[in-house]
């Protein structure tokens, strides 16, 4: 199937109806240049609950389904690599969810299949289509991000049991801070509290080349949503407020040249606070549409297997820290 004809409706299957597929597939019914054909899942009562919903034919398993362009893979993660890799291989472009894999071996089998068959592998780092944080990588142009602070918390909702909170949620912030900062990461410290389901709060500090640094928190026991990251550069300080696509920009002004001596001459005003104009958009269909853009060759693929690869060994390099605490 390699690179669709631009003016092709896509035919679209969702793996897996969980709370995540679901929402998936509500978009993908609701796009245009896209024909949402099947979902598939285990359970029947999903499936069908689903099929039903989105007015598309229900299959138990992707053995089943007939032939589709596009697959977006929402089942839980240690099923990603087999059935990604089974559909990459038949030339499928594939969605997958985040994380991507468990382990090393199954994430680069996944990147490596793409790369054999010359399809899509997208991985679903959602943050990254947050309207806000799009307009930040552009105000970061040109400059250098010294600091950065990004908070992921609430309560456990049981929605994910069989990850810890660093590959459930962490990891998130571990991509937008590498897609804003780049650069090499030199040193990784995390410390957490431990629960039923692994680690359930845990705070990272990760040391980058030059000395910056991002600190980190992720928490599913807070009794509050909080979803937040703060960037320091020289000059100014940027909060991006995840939920409402809210981005603020401090900076302190100044006067220079004005007095007598040259110590004097330098005055500090009060500090100007902006609030920038963010369009907002449901970042899950800015996601799904950057993914039928980058199969139709629109665009390049801003989030590829190998990036996702570089998120999760920043999640494994925290997961080593806290595993350290408990031996």
């Amino acid at each position: 199937m390699s690179r669709a004809d631009s003016a092709r409706t896509l035919r679209f299957a969702v793996v897996g109806v969980g709370e995540m597929g679901k929402n998936h597939a509500r978009c993908l019914a609701s796009m245009k240049g896209v024909d949402l054909v099947a979902v598939v899942d285990p359970d029947d009562e999903r499936r069908t609950a689903a099929a039903a919903t989105f007015e598309c034919e229900p299959y138990a398993s992707t053995s089943e389904m007939p032939p589709v362009d596009a697959v977006v893979v929402a089942a839980p993660t240690a099923l990603h690599a087999d059935l990604g890799c089974a559909l990459l291989e038949r030339g499928v472009h594939c969605l997958v969810e985040k994380p991507l894999a468990h382990d090393r071996r199954e994430a680069q089998l996944l990147v490596d299949a793409a790369d054999s068959a010359n399809v899509t592998l997208q991985v679903g780092h959602i943050e990254r289509f947050n309207p806000a944080v799009r307009q930040l990588k552009e105000f970061l142009e040109g400059e250098s991000a010294i600091v950065a602070n990004a908070r992921r918390m609430s309560a456990f909702s049981g929605r994910v049991t069989d990850i810890d909170v660093v590959m459930d949620l962490m990891v998130h912030d571990l991509d937008v801070v590498l897609f804003l900062m780049g650069g090499r990461v030199c040193d990784v410290v995390a410390r957490g509290v431990n629960g039923p389901n692994g680690f359930d709060h845990v705070t990272a500090l990760v040391t980058f080349d030059g000395g910056r640094l991002a600190s980190l928190t992720a928490s599913r026991i807070t009794q509050n949503l909080v979803r937040s990251l703060e960037i320091t550069t020289r000059d100014r300080y940027f909060t991006v407020d995840y939920p409402n696509q809210e981005l603020l920009i401090f900076q302190q002004g100044r006067i220079e040249g004005i007095g007598g001596k040259a110590a004097e001459a330098n005055y500090s005003l009060d500090v100007d606070t902006r609030r920038v104009f963010v369009r907002r958009s449901e970042p899950l269909v800015a996601e799904l549409e950057h993914f039928v853009g980058v199969i139709h060759g629109r665009y390049e693929n801003e989030v590829d297997g190998r990036q996702a690869l570089s998120a999760l060994e920043l999640v494994w390099d925290v997961q080593r820290c806290l595993q350290d605490l408990v031996e």
